[in-house]
């Protein structure tokens, strides 16, 4: 029985964290589709954002990967830069260039980093989260190098806001806040979710060994990370967003409960995951204005 819940551990982490093919993500679907209004837009938004100067950036991991992203300046006099992080399995500056588009209309830097695994970035697996927050951290590094009096916002889409959140305890020069979108909250709750939905036998046995195969993997035990601890020692101030459909009330509420830092929350009526910004554009960035001048400006 052992043998056989390694196997299909092995099967799970290799299917749910090995690199994805992410010329999929964001691709075009019928008229017909509801998403298809919005897939219009991020693939016309990708076209426009390419014809401003822009120039790819990169960085190594702490564990060695070279990471790439593509930079947008804001303009000479810009001094703030966001950081922009993509989802699970997405493709970075198609996810990104709506939004930045938005964020280089402020006037901002906008930095589109390829998480690890994903597109131009090197790496085998996804840690969907703690690694990731760690090249975060080193990218910031490299804006810190760039503008060293500069102010860095931070905004994470999904699997993104959930490295988002965990860089929130982070000491991070240059960080003046950051923002969540439709965060997730841990690798642990995925294995769980996925052992579940496909009903497998043994889901507790199974989960102990897909921790286990994790563990091996990226010296850290998934047991161990928590947004909710990375939030209650939060260093900056924090905006969650999440569309009215996707019920994240209530996880916001603990947040915001734990955090010792001001916290915002936007719910946008109407939308699904991810797709706020393109269905309630006017309401979620003024939401996104008005928070990050104020801690800007701070």
């Amino acid at each position: 029985m052992r043998m056989f819940e390694s196997i299909i551990a092995n099967v799970i982490f290799q299917k749910l964290l090995g690199r994805p093919d992410i010329s999929q993500a964001y691709k075009m679907v019928p008229k017909t589709d509801s998403w298809y209004d919005t897939i219009q837009k991020v693939h016309d938004s990708l076209a426009e954002i390419q014809t401003l100067p822009h120039e790819e950036w990169q960085v190594h991991s702490n564990d060695g990967l070279t990471l790439r992203g593509v930079y947008y300046p804001g303009g000479a006099d810009s001094n703030v830069t966001v950081v922009c992080i993509h989802g699970y399995t997405s493709h970075a500056e198609r996810e990104w260039a709506f939004p930045g588009l938005f964020y280089h209309s402020l006037g901002y830097n906008v930095l589109i980093p390829y998480q690890r695994a994903h597109g131009k970035s090197q790496g085998k697996y996804i840690s969907f989260g703690p690694m990731e927050a760690k090249d975060t951290a080193v990218w910031i590094e490299e804006i810190n190098r760039t503008h060293p009096d500069g102010k860095v916002i931070v905004h994470g889409l999904s699997m993104g806001g959930g490295i988002a959140l965990l860089t929130l305890e982070k000491e991070l020069p240059g960080v003046a806040c950051v923002i969540a979108d439709a965060p997730s909250d841990g690798m642990c709750r995925f294995f769980e979710n996925v052992i579940r939905e496909q009903g497998l036998p043994h889901p507790q046995k199974l989960l102990a060994a897909c921790i286990k195969k994790y563990k091996r993997t990226f010296g850290i035990d998934p047991q161990t990370v928590s947004v909710g601890a990375a939030v209650a020692n939060a260093k900056y101030p924090l905006l969650l967003a999440a569309g009215s459909n996707e019920h994240y009330e209530g996880f916001f509420e603990e947040l915001k409960a734990q955090n010792p830092q001001p916290t915002e929350v936007v719910i946008l009526p109407g939308c699904n995951h991810g797709n706020g910004m393109y269905k309630q554009t006017e309401l979620f960035q003024s939401a996104i204005r008005e928070f990050v001048q104020k801690a800007i400006e701070t």
